[in-house]
């Protein structure tokens, strides 16, 4: 094991620290990978609980000490960042690839024969990925479903994964797969069958400290074709913009005063109401009688509008936002084919439908806890990601560990022709891809050894497509409809290598303080090396 010293490497605990490190924290999270893989309840500092199999998510919120686990950390972060899938495949092929360097130091190789020899491996490895990959033939490819269940797989029952599916593909299509035309909004109090994708614009009113003054019930209220207006400033008396004071020195002064803000008040309502609008959106404050005023004359005040969400609105309806209501013109307004008042749970929305200048769409996903509807907003997160970049590559490969399989068998038969000491870390680097296959085995329930090698032999046979089934047994992943974009595993590869390149490198742990780092008359650096400190899951 990764870790353990033997009789011929007295000494070598200090190098082996880091790679230890990093080794258990793949074993962390190997236990989630795949369809059958369990979930991880993680607790933080302050209480706050997360459950998920997400690698990703257990990554990012495990309190990882240990400078080299922070390594493996950010590779994760990357790899997630970069495609929003195989982050668990990642930190898996680290643990597999760090448990190969230990048995080739102990067999005597030095790690810089081990880095040039993973170096190479990765390069052939790659290479030959293109034999395994078969391209998508448009946006509508009936492959792009299949990829998109195969991404949330194991997430949820089956079902459940074909509506995550059916929810991703709807709204990419309705945004013709650009995402930043894309809304994720997840409520807790429904089930997940009650999510929907919506044509237009959804504002969470308590996120956005949005507020409305004739939303006083959780009933459900509609403007059909409703005018636009927006304004990018409060609305309301104008106050002085440096300390004044002002003296009413008789009853008829102060009325005199009141008629003339009321007078100001309705000057306001009465610019709205010329204007043709009938809603109206303030990126700041309204001024409470003229809120009033308005719900009387059957314009929808909304005030406090989030910023990058007014931004939205005025795109998606063709509004010219102005900066004063004295501006605001029927020309400024803009259109959509309705805006409803909707309580999601206990969650006050504003969901703007039909907008006429730029297509939008919002998912209003559903769960039945906090918990649940954070974690279905994740998948759905992860399943947009995934079917993008597949689109955006345009190439897919079988999923289920049938390409690992397949280069391991490629990269053991190259090694037989390699006549230095890097046929070696070859075997090693095939033995660490097989262990893609073998945990999702494992994770099933079923005899990883057996299972293998009955993968192995199908292959042999010519059927490169055969992987490890959700049942844990060998079967064909592109008849099976399991499939995945190219460019994940192939990232998940490139930066496991990178990563543990880093972390052979390494030969010990320094740790220092701001006071040894600094400089006296003498030139005098004290240094405290220390041997690596572990990494654990904050609660």
């Amino acid at each position: 094991m990764l870790g353990e010293t033997t009789d011929d490497d007295d000494g070598d605990d200090e190098q082996k620290a880091p790679q230890t490190a990093a080794g258990e924290l793949a074993d962390a999270i190997r236990t989630t990978l795949g369809p059958n893989g369990l979930d991880k309840m993680v607790v933080g500092e302050n209480g706050t609980v997360i459950v998920t199999n997400d690698g990703s998510s257990i990554v990012e919120w495990m309190d990882i000490t240990h400078p080299v686990g922070r390594l493996v950390e950010q590779a994760a972060a990357a790899q997630d960042s970069a495609v929003g899938d195989g982050t668990t495949t990642a930190v898996v092929l680290v643990g597999a690839l760090l448990e190969g360097a230990a048995r080739l130091r102990s067999d005597g190789l030095h790690p810089t024969t081990i880095v040039e020899g993973y170096g190479r491996a990765v390069e052939t490895a790659v290479d030959r990925l293109e034999q395994c990959e078969r391209d998508l033939r448009s946006r509508h490819d009936d492959r792009l479903a299949d990829i998109a269940k195969t991404a949330v797989t194991g997430r949820w029952d089956d079902a459940s994964t074909d509506r995550f599916a059916e929810l991703t593909l709807s709204a990419l299509q309705a945004v013709e797969f650009d995402t930043s035309k894309l809304t994720l909004k997840s409520y807790p109090g429904g089930e997940l069958r009650e999510s929907a994708c919506l044509d237009g614009v959804v504002v969470d009113l308590e996120t956005s400290s949005t507020s409305l003054e004739t939303l006083r019930d959780p009933t459900t209220r509609s403007h059909d074709n409703p005018t636009i207006a927006m304004v990018d400033a409060e609305i309301g008396i104008e106050e002085p913009n440096r300390i004044e004071s002002v003296e009413l020195q008789n009853a008829t002064q102060r009325s005199a005063f009141q008629d003339h803000e009321q007078d100001r008040r309705t000057e306001l309502v009465t610019q709205v109401t010329r204007s043709g609008a009938t809603v109206l959106l303030c990126q700041k404050s309204i001024d409470e009688a003229v809120r009033t005023a308005l719900a009387q004359r059957d314009v929808l005040p909304v005030e406090r509008t989030r910023r990058d969400e007014f931004d939205v609105i005025a795109r998606a309806t063709g509004s010219t936002p102005v900066m004063s209501v004295d501006e605001l013109t029927e020309d400024d307004t803009g259109s959509v084919e309705s805006v409803t008042q909707r309580t999601v749970g206990t969650t006050q929305t504003l969901v703007l439908q039909g907008c006429p200048e730029e297509q939008r769409a919002s998912l209003l996903l559903r769960g039945g806890t906090p918990h649940v509807a954070d974690e279905v907003r994740r998948i759905i997160a992860d399943c947009i990601d995934v079917t993008r970049v597949a689109l955006d590559d345009a190439t897919y490969v079988p999923g289920g560990g049938a390409v690992p399989t397949a280069l391991a068998m490629d990269l053991s038969a190259l090694s037989r022709g390699i006549p230095d000491r890097t046929q070696l870390v070859f075997d090693g680097f095939s033995a660490a891809l097989e262990a893609i296959p073998r945990t999702l085995a494992t994770n099933a329930g079923t005899d990883p050894l057996g299972t293998l090698t009955s993968t192995k032999q199908r292959h042999d046979n010519g059927t490169e497509t055969v992987g490890v089934g959700p049942d844990g047994h060998p079967c064909d992943m592109t008849d099976a409809g399991i499939l995945e974009p190219t460019i994940v595993f192939k990232t998940a590869l490139q930066r496991a290598v990178a990563v543990v390149t880093q972390i052979l490198r390494i030969d010990d742990v320094m740790q220092t303080s701001a006071d040894d780092r600094t400089t006296d008359a003498g030139h005098d650096h004290a240094h405290t090396a220390a041997g690596g400190y572990p990494w654990a899951v904050g609660h």
